[in-house]
């Protein structure tokens, strides 16, 4: 029988303090900005308004804290350009849903105080030194790759582009197109500047997509 006038037991441990989205996000966006090796673990410690104690038994150490925060921001922006190839119209093709592609990760790249891609603009220069980094590199690369390679393979089965098409190579393109658009952004280029370039690309290649399609 339960002794009423026993305290209650008191649960173990202490609960968090912080909220591990949030400080993981804070954490994302200052490394986003200053880089990682810009990033001291005072700066983390403010970000995410945490001490050192808690980010380390939170999170670990600078480099894990990273890897994490990159994941993140990939999470987030290969949703972000998912939902702009969501959307088909068969009577533009391919133009309505690869505009709406770059012009995603235009609006990504040059959204908030922090401009590029956060995994190409901090990442490239680590990964000469730190394998981790290195492997989430190229890691976030090929699922970029596959992302679009699949939208493109349906489109040949939509009819929307010709089987003949080197889906490799466009894939290829398109990806690279993105990464040069972070790193111009990332340099200074504006949102108008940066579309203007996206859409020259597109009103290029999209006539011989068509003309392969038709063909």
């Amino acid at each position: 029988m339960e002794n009423k006038n026993q305290p209650p037991k008191k649960s173990r441990g202490r609960p968090r303090a912080y909220d591990p989205e949030q400080a993981l996000e804070a954490a994302m966006r200052t490394f986003w900005k200053s880089g990682y090796s810009g990033t001291s673990l005072d700066d983390l410690c403010a970000a995410m308004q945490m001490n050192r104690p808690s980010l380390y038994a939170g999170f670990g150490d600078k480099q894990h804290l990273y890897l994490q925060a990159m994941q993140r921001f990939q999470a987030h922006a290969r949703q972000h350009l998912s939902e702009a190839l969501a959307a088909r119209d068969s009577d533009t093709g391919l133009a309505e849903p690869l505009t709406r592609y770059l012009h995603a990760a235009i609006e990504l790249y040059t959204s908030g105080s922090a401009t590029g891609c956060a995994v190409i603009s901090t990442a490239s220069a680590e990964a000469l030194a730190e394998p981790e980094i290195q492997h989430l590199s190229a890691g976030i690369l090929r699922d970029m790759d596959a992302q679009l390679c699949q939208y493109l393979k349906a489109s040949v089965k939509a009819g929307a582009l010709s089987g003949e098409a080197d889906i490799k190579a466009l894939t290829f393109l398109l990806t690279a197109s993105v990464h040069s658009i972070g790193l111009r952004a990332r340099a200074g280029n504006d949102r108008k500047a940066l579309k203007r370039m996206a859409d020259a690309l597109l009103n290029n290649l999209l006539p011989r997509l068509a003309d392969q399609a038709k063909a």
